[in-house]
């Protein structure tokens, strides 16, 4: 008949492989969020450079913008420059 000591050395033995176990599931796991961080990285590098190119396609516009409220001064100087000839 077992002891209770043996008892007890089954049943830690028994913890012990659950443990070990799970120490396996945990390290899966680990990797898996690993590769996801690096996932994350390479989207959050892609993500940073479309907002560059984002930020530079708006100060074009921004230019592009302000060439034309030039042009449309122009535009309104040249009609009233027209009108005050009509005019005379």
């Amino acid at each position: 008949m077992a002891s209770q000591n043996d008892k007890l050395v089954i049943s830690n033995q028994g913890m012990i492989k659950g443990n070990q176990g799970l120490i396996l599931k945990n390290q899966g796991v680990i990797k898996t969020n690993q590769k996801i961080i690096v996932d994350n990285q390479k989207s959050l590098k892609g993500n940073q450079n479309t907002i560059i190119s984002n930020q530079q396609a708006i100060i074009k516009n921004q230019n592009l913008i302000l060439k034309n409220q030039k042009t449309l001064d122009l535009i309104v100087k040249n009609q009233q420059a027209i009108l005050k000839a009509i005019k005379k």
